[in-house]
């Protein structure tokens, strides 16, 4: 019991829980259930299954439900990104969240069933079969998601390993910089030379850094403001309200469609576009670095 109870305490990997990966899982979802469906229906002869594109009735529901039932999944996964900013997500928080989902779409495919006059069988029948159908649309696909966001979890730790037990290669003259997540707990050091971009997403940051000559990343739940703030007389400084960048990593700067443009020294090479509010602060790092 002791067991189950820690269990169910365990946070979720923070990956599940950015709201871009989020709403990519409605998209995931949504292509596997069509999928599924496909697949499924033939078996039952029209009768838990009813969409279709046979007729213009038909596709008609078929694409309603979907808009409803996509609808209901992303403001879902806009709820639980919120939430997940204030709290900790949990196994068990996350299971509930998910039977909840199960719920209201089940809901709606039983409600679009007896008000449009669908399928063949009795609502007894249709109690038992709906659940059992939308719970493998759903129980498959998010286990997959589940697996995944476990494997890059698992991926960045590694990486992160490898970075806290290499700190005798870091070259002298480049400073030591501390990230911490909003709680203030110490989650990885990286030398300032390293990195080369930020990304704000949300209540997270995307750290995006060199190892052995590849572009890694690191997921840390804090805000921009407050990396910002930490990163104060460095050379990373923010080119955009969601990017902050290494400015000794810039090897190419200039106007492109009008926009000010700046690429970095990192194996994606992206071009990242600087605001008009930030250009200024850009061109003076780059002055600095040029003296």
């Amino acid at each position: 019991m002791q067991r189950m109870t820690r269990n169910s305490n365990i946070t979720v990997p923070k990956q599940m829980l950015q709201r871009t990966f989020l709403l990519r899982t409605v998209l995931f979802v949504s292509l596997f259930s069509m999928l599924f469906m496909s697949l499924y229906q033939p078996t039952l002869a029209y009768s838990t299954t009813w969409f279709g594109f046979h007729s213009w009735k038909q596709t008609g529901i078929t694409a309603l439900f979907y808009v409803v039932a996509i609808s209901t999944l992303i403001l879902s996964k806009l709820l639980l990104s919120a939430f997940s900013n204030r709290h900790d997500v949990t196994v068990k928080s996350i299971l509930l969240w998910l039977m909840a989902e199960f719920f209201v779409i089940a809901t709606e495919y039983y409600l679009f069933t007896v008000i449009f006059k669908l399928g063949s069988i009795q609502i007894p029948q249709l109690l038992l079969r709906i659940p059992l159908c939308v719970a493998l649309i759903l129980a498959i696909p998010y286990s997959i998601i589940w697996f995944y966001a476990q494997y890059k979890a698992k991926k960045e730790e590694l990486e992160l390993f490898k970075v806290t037990h290499k700190r005798e290669t870091i070259e002298s003259g480049h400073r030591l910089i501390q990230f911490r997540d909003s709680q203030g707990k110490h989650k990885m050091s990286l030398s300032e030379d390293s990195i080369f971009y930020i990304e704000s997403q949300d209540n997270y940051v995307q750290i995006f850094y060199n190892l052995e000559g590849k572009l890694s990343s690191y997921l840390l739940r804090s805000t921009s403001q407050k990396i910002e703030e930490d990163l104060s007389g460095t050379s990373i400084v923010r080119c955009r309200r969601s990017f902050l960048v290494n400015t000794s990593k810039i090897v190419r700067w200039g106007k492109e469609h009008g926009h000010f443009t700046i690429t970095l020294d990192n194996p994606s090479g992206k071009a990242i576009t600087v605001t008009p509010a930030y250009y200024r602060t850009i061109l003076t790092q780059l002055d600095k670095r040029s003296l």
